[in-house]
């Protein structure tokens, strides 16, 4: 069974997220966000900025929460053992804390995915201007996806290739390819869902919601990032920690160091990435050389 303090630290820190989570925003918080986002809040977008706001921030910490606990209900009512964040009586799985990031990124998929935005009947209308992904997300953060996609890929065909001393069974190429096929697909999927994210029709003319729907759509896509580049570089550091034990020791220390900073920045990616201020740049309707926004705040 999972560590009586343990759990009950999870549980404590978990309530505190969630408690966070579904707090109302206050106006100092709306106008710092709008700011760093070049957005001028108004009486007509102004609800819709603070309803998809609190709504996909509340989905976020469920999901990051159910990242942390369903695994171990999971795991109970399959063999009646159980773990918390990977730690029970017989040992650890450090593997256990990817569901946190997992959780995290699911819930930014879902406030994007299943929530509509609310918006006026009788509207007749919509905008049809076209929307990049360039213009919502930076391209370094774009490259850093496809990068940590890429390394983690390299890091299993090594595993694949290591030697692991006095290990009973050794990995082998049928083993790694599911995995490799399987983060090829994530990293791929990431992008293709940010894509989709900015494309997907905007139900507004007005010019206030227009704008406010831009920057909502800016935030689902830099938290999309986030929840994907955590997961993803917490994998580098699984896999390199796993390489750690293979070869000789010039290659279990490098693997080993390799392994420490993934693993501090998938612990900041979601918050840093996520949360980032980014100021919307696409062309205006009817004038496609012009642009709104202006560079990254």
């Amino acid at each position: 069974m999972p560590p009586l303090d343990l759990t009950l630290a999870a549980l404590v820190v978990s309530a505190l997220a969630l408690w966070r989570a579904h707090a109302a925003l206050d106006d100092r918080f709306l106008e710092e966000w709008a700011g760093a986002h070049g957005l001028e809040l108004t009486f007509r977008s102004r609800p819709l900025v603070v309803w998809h706001l609190r709504t996909a921030r509340v989905l976020r910490a469920w999901g990051a929460v159910a990242g942390v606990f369903l695994p171990t209900l999971v795991e109970l009512a399959w063999s009646g053992r159980g773990r918390i964040l990977g730690v029970s009586g017989e040992g650890m799985q450090p593997g256990d804390v990817g569901f946190i990031f997992i959780g995290y990124l699911v819930g930014a998929l879902y406030a994007e995915v299943a929530l509509v935005r609310p918006v006026n009947r009788d509207r007749t209308a919509a905008s049809l201007v076209p929307r990049e992904l360039g213009n919502y997300l930076p391209a370094r953060l774009l490259w850093a996806q496809r990068c940590a996609g890429a390394a983690v890929v390299v890091l299993a065909v090594a595993v694949a290739a290591a030697s692991f001393e006095g290990a009973s069974r050794e990995p082998s190429w049928a083993s790694v390819a599911p995995v490799v096929a399987f983060f090829v697909a994530f990293t791929l999927g990431i992008e293709r869902l940010q894509r989709w994210v900015v494309r997907r029709p905007q139900p507004f003319t007005e010019a206030s919601l227009v704008a406010a729907d831009d920057a909502l759509k800016a935030q689902a896509v830099h938290s999309l990032a986030g929840g994907g580049l955590a997961v993803l570089l917490f994998s580098c550091s699984g896999i390199a920690s796993v390489l750690a034990a293979s070869g000789g020791s010039v290659v279990a220390w490098a693997m080993g160091l390799l392994a420490v900073p993934p693993l501090i920045l998938a612990l900041v990616s979601c918050q840093h990435v996520g949360s980032r201020p980014w100021r919307v740049r696409r062309p205006v309707a009817g004038r496609m050389g012009g642009q709104i926004g202006g560079a990254p705040a």
